[in-house]
């Protein structure tokens, strides 16, 4: 007599397969992420919380005079299991020198703060792609054509190099002044005053200061020249917009980073982490700049 019950057993016994390879997966990529990180501001609480809600047991720590202890602590009950995520050139520096090694997910790091990772060390730049830049510096500033690039070239010789080959390709006018030290500010700053249509900064902490900001600033509103902030936080101050990371999806990409060596080989790579754009009304009447309101719904964020 046939088993009128048997599909149903086969299939609760598929489920049952299915579950117990799921839970191998699982225990087979599981990791003990040990985070670091340089500060408390808002982005990095923003990164902390994407590492949290990638679901791996994570244990956050800050980079003070004392984590030393903390940090070894830490790295002995993760075991063989630890991955270290740092946030932030300081966290990245503490790693380097007291647990030369460690198997490390370095993130939101300038370029040029890891010209030489350590061995063990992945590393997730700050710095965001000249491509991804680009679309919306056509959408903002449709008219602009040439485009200054302020950089110190001990610090981002290659990378304006880069965003200039970027700019040539998209059909802009790449106008490059190097920026060596605070006293060659002023001369580079003149030397574009009747040649660029827009200033796109990179991130350069020669250049893109607190001490520099009132005058980049004062600059580009007194000759009506944009200028493009390198974080949401120059949009605050008044620069025209910005393009930065979604610094809770950059976190989520960093954990993502630091799961995927258990697996290498096996899974693709985690999708890139998104950007967010923030404009500031003010600055962009200042500068007699007018956006369609369509477009201003596409931003992530607006300041007035």
């Amino acid at each position: 007599m046939p088993d009128r019950h048997a599909p149903r057993r086969m299939a609760i016994a598929r489920i049952a397969v299915a579950m117990v390879v799921v839970l191998i997966a699982n225990v087979a990529c599981a990791q003990h992420l040990i985070v670091l990180s340089s500060g408390d501001t808002l982005p990095y609480q923003q990164a902390i919380a994407g590492i949290q809600a990638a679901g791996l047991p994570v244990e956050v720590l800050h980079a003070t005079s004392d984590v030393d202890a903390a940090l070894r602590a830490a790295l002995l009950r993760a075991g063989r299991d630890g991955v270290v995520v740092t946030l932030g050139a300081h966290a990245a520096a503490i790693i380097a020198g007291a647990t030369p090694g460690t198997p490390t997910v370095s993130c939101m790091v300038l370029g040029s703060d890891q010209a030489k990772p350590a061995a063990g060390t992945t590393v997730v730049p700050l710095e965001i792609p000249f491509d991804n830049l680009l679309p919306w510096l056509k959408r903002l500033l449709p008219d602009a054509r040439n485009v200054g690039i302020l950089f110190d070239p001990t610090q981002n010789e290659q990378r304006a190099a880069d965003g200039a080959a970027a700019l040539k390709r998209a059909g802009y006018a790449p106008l490059l002044e190097t920026v060596s030290g605070p006293a060659a500010l002023p001369a580079a700053l003149k030397r574009l005053t009747n040649s660029a249509d827009v200033l796109q900064a990179i991130a350069d902490t020669t250049v893109f200061n607190a001490e520099h900001s009132r005058a980049l600033l004062l600059f580009s509103f007194r000759n009506r020249i944009p200028l493009v902030g390198p974080s949401e936080a120059w949009v605050r101050a008044g620069a025209l917009y910005a393009v930065d990371w979604d610094y809770a999806d950059l976190g989520r990409y960093c954990a993502a980073t630091a799961a995927r060596p258990w697996s290498a080989g096996r899974t693709p790579a985690p999708p890139p982490p998104r950007t967010q754009v923030s404009v500031n009304l003010r600055s962009a009447e200042q500068l007699r700049i007018k956006w369609d309101p369509q477009l201003l719904r596409e931003v992530n964020r607006v300041y007035e």
